[in-house]
């Protein structure tokens, strides 16, 4: 047995479906709000209040990395309902669920590498 079905099956065990459902629905839904809220605030707000003031909308990478952030709590989102339903069901988890939790460690991958990537160039004063 090689280890990506050891995975599946692994992954294929209620416990371990309600507990990725549940840790991955809650850091999805309290950074996706956090995340809301600082763009509204940065992108609508802060424009029309401190328009006198000369307000600078916050530099393109940081817009980036927001939008990439937005995208993996959704796609977290989407990982835990599919996670929760085969755990209510008891069901043979779906090609999608697996995709989709590709997907979810792929952008989280992203983001790591992004958040680096902008630590050093800030660090060089780009």
């Amino acid at each position: 047995m090689n280890l990506v079905d050891r995975f599946r099956r692994l992954l294929e065990q209620r416990w371990v479906l309600v507990t990725l459902a549940v840790t991955i629905g809650l850091v999805s839904i309290f950074l996706l709000s956090v995340t809301v809220l600082n763009d509204f605030m940065e992108y609508l707000v802060f424009p029309k209040v401190k328009a006198a003031d000369n307000y600078i909308y916050p530099e393109l990478r940081y817009t980036f990395f927001d939008a990439g952030l937005l995208l993996w709590c959704v796609d977290g989102l989407v990982v835990s309902g599919l996670a929760a339903s085969s755990a209510l069901v008891n069901r043979i988890t779906s090609v999608w669920f697996y995709r989709t939790l590709t997907i979810y460690f792929a952008l989280f991958a992203v983001l790591i590498l992004g958040g680096i990537l902008m630590l050093v160039a800030r660090s060089h004063g780009l």
